[in-house]
């Protein structure tokens, strides 16, 4: 005698829980270098292409346009191509280790305009305000009067120099033509 056959049985359902490689990753990108930068992106699905990450840093740095050439996105300290997806940058080996969380390097060749050396954004959101990206305080003759300014000119020439008695003699030199002005 043989059983009929039920329209759905537990066996043919498809797994509720996705797979590894269809859950969205959380992303983290970040920067040790000038800028430094650590841009949380939650939820990306692997489709995400790098160009949409490069895009993503360069709109957080607020470099314009064309600011997604000098972003290189890089994936175990290797760039990562534009036209690759996460999920491809990721691999298999990748996306089974993970746990949700990927964390991927940035470089921004040539670093960002309006930027000091210790990485801190000049002016930041005030730079593009009335100002139109003119610095704010003293300036002019109060600058050059100052004998800080004097000082950081000494310490900037001996950086550069690399000689005591070229740098003091420079530094008198620029002192004297703008005191005898």
């Amino acid at each position: 005698y043989t059983l009929p056959r039920y329209p759905s049985s537990p066996s043919m359902h498809p797994p509720t829980t996705p797979s590894p490689s269809q859950q969205p990753v959380n992303i983290t990108l970040k920067s040790l270098r000038n800028p430094p930068l650590s841009l949380r992106l939650p939820a990306q699905p692997l489709t995400t292409s790098i160009f949409d990450l490069k895009t993503s840093v360069a709109e957080a740095l607020r470099m314009g346009g064309k600011g997604t050439e000098r972003v290189k996105i890089l994936y175990a300290r290797k760039p990562a191509g534009d036209a690759k997806t996460v999920g491809e940058v990721l691999g298999e080996e990748g996306l089974a280790k993970g746990d949700g969380e990927v964390e991927m390097g940035v470089m921004v060749m040539g670093g960002v305009e309006g930027e000091k050396g210790d990485g801190e954004m000049v002016g930041g959101e005030a730079a593009t305000g009335e100002g139109g990206g003119v610095a704010q305080g003293v300036r002019g003759e109060e600058v050059m009067g100052s004998a800080e300014f004097w000082e950081d000119l000494r310490g900037w020439l001996m950086q550069r120099v690399r000689d005591e008695g070229m740098a003091g003699e420079a530094w008198s030199l620029f002192k004297r033509g703008w005191d005898g002005r």
